[in-house]
């Protein structure tokens, strides 16, 4: 190989090298629109409130059509989104349900367009024979071209200390 196009082979693998990261950078139109952690914490503020009002059309809106979630009940698990139904009773909850709040919710981003999101619940039950209790959540959840949405979930009472 000649001298000159030995330095027209090391320019371009320069050019190259140089170039390479650029091609790989998000561009603006790809990034996420907003911080997740403040999508999501609004995610699972109006997810609460729903449970709140025995809505189950809106506990349903925060699960994504084919999500996977097993959902302990009284005695049973509940699994997928047949499952989701099932325990939100398809149709409007029950008036005089629980009342729900959030302790604490951490959110994990994950690369792409997922996260993670662990979150400690206060329940307190309607009938006020029963003690409040807490149920702790483990979700995976991905925007999608409607918002974030759960897509895997666990939802089980906690182990009280």
């Amino acid at each position: 190989m000649s001298r000159a196009a030995k330095h027209v082979a090391l320019a371009a693998l320069a050019l190259l090298i140089a170039l390479g990261p650029a091609g790989c950078a998000r561009t603006p139109d790809k990034q996420a629109a907003g911080d997740p952690r403040t999508e999501i914490r609004a995610l699972f503020d109006t997810y609460v409130e729903a449970l709140d009002r025995s809505d189950s059309t809106g506990v349903l809106s925060a699960y994504a059509p084919d999500s996977q979630a097993t959902l302990a009940g009284r005695e049973r698990f509940f699994r997928g989104w047949e499952g989701i139904g099932r325990t939100t009773g398809i149709g409007r909850l029950a008036q005089g349900q629980n009342a729900y709040s959030i302790d604490t919710l951490q959110v994990v981003p994950i690369e792409g367009h997922h996260a993670l999101a662990l979150v400690v619940y206060t329940v307190e039950p309607s009938d006020q024979d029963i003690p409040a209790f807490h149920t702790t959540g483990t979700y995976v959840l991905e925007r999608t071209a409607v918002g974030w949405q759960i897509v895997h979930a666990h939802v089980c009472p906690a182990r009280e200390m």
